[in-house]
């Protein structure tokens, strides 16, 4: 189980950094732009993957991390905000090499942000992420699409093809 949650973390890593090349061909106009999407623009949906990534991985660390909200933009910065998540995903690596592989499906107990007492699996609340990743990846490449530029092709089967599987 370690290996496959391993090997999918690594697979965001390598999606959001070919994404990462198609968001740096647009100007901040573009970038910043209400396009519709949940989180408005890139930016706001970049934003909110990071405010994500450090809720659910405060959790896990025993940290206490409660944004303001879902949308609260933690960078304004466009290559801070490239970093930060390039940062968390890696983070997210060293979690899951030092999780004790018997864990995986026992109950993880956590406050949601609203304050009620949850209790997902260990393996669903990791997976959960790493959907949440590929949802928000999905609106993004819309978006650069509807803007006129070149998605990248980012699916998990391309990941593996790159590795030679």
């Amino acid at each position: 189980m370690k290996d496959f949650v391993l090997r999918n973390n690594e697979y965001h890593l390598w999606a959001t950094n070919l994404l990462y090349q198609s968001i740096e061909k647009l100007s901040d106009d573009e970038y910043r732009k209400d396009l519709g999407l949940f989180f408005k623009s890139i930016h706001g949906t970049l934003n909110h993957l990071l405010v994500v990534e450090r809720v659910w991985f405060s959790r896990l660390s025993g940290e206490v991390y409660v944004p303001k909200s879902l949308a609260e933009e933690l960078e304004t910065n466009r290559d801070n905000l490239k970093e930060q998540l390039q940062i968390h995903i890696e983070k997210w690596n060293v979690w899951i090499q030092n999780f004790d592989e018997s864990n995986w499906q026992n109950a993880f107990h956590y406050k949601t942000m609203r304050g009620f007492e949850a209790e997902l699996l260990y393996c669903d609340v990791v997976q959960h992420n790493m959907n949440h990743r590929t949802h928000h990846r999905g609106q993004i490449t819309a978006a650069i699409t509807h803007l006129g530029g070149v998605a990248p092709e980012i699916d998990y089967v391309y990941y593996l093809q790159s590795l030679g599987k």
